[in-house]
């Protein structure tokens, strides 16, 4: 196998995991009390629509030449969308359409993304 793919593949693993640690972990992790307090919704918002165009980018990154390509597209809009409803049942956690929004947009942003530029990811990975 090809180290480029081995290397994403591990990427984008290690970055589901975290994604499930920091997102489905009662309260926040990563940031500080003062902070959290001062952060309108539009900005927590920002830092799901980064995240997911980043998980977005690299899942189809790595299953680019792959069958999975369509499962990873399904799997990762299903996250994107599930992700919030499970801030429901998860302690300190608060469900937000806004987060949704975000989520899916960040994922339709990172597609838009590797639709553009499918030809030269194939090439790189050649």
């Amino acid at each position: 196998m090809n180290y480029k793919v081995k290397l994403t593949k591990y990427l984008f693993y290690f970055s589901l995991f975290f994604l499930f640690l920091v997102y489905l972990l009662p309260g926040k992790i990563f940031e500080l009390k003062n902070n959290v307090e001062n952060k309108t919704v539009i900005e927590g918002s920002i830092e799901h629509f980064y995240y997911f165009t980043y998980l977005t980018i690299l899942g189809l990154v790595t299953y680019i030449n792959k069958f999975f390509f369509k499962r990873v597209f399904v799997i990762l809009l299903g996250l994107s969308i599930l992700i919030e409803f499970l801030h429901l049942y998860v302690p300190n956690r608060e469900f937000s359409l806004f987060d949704i929004l975000a989520n899916v947009s960040g994922f339709l942003f990172g597609l838009f993304l590797i639709i553009i530029t499918k030809k030269k990811i194939k090439k790189w990975y050649e």
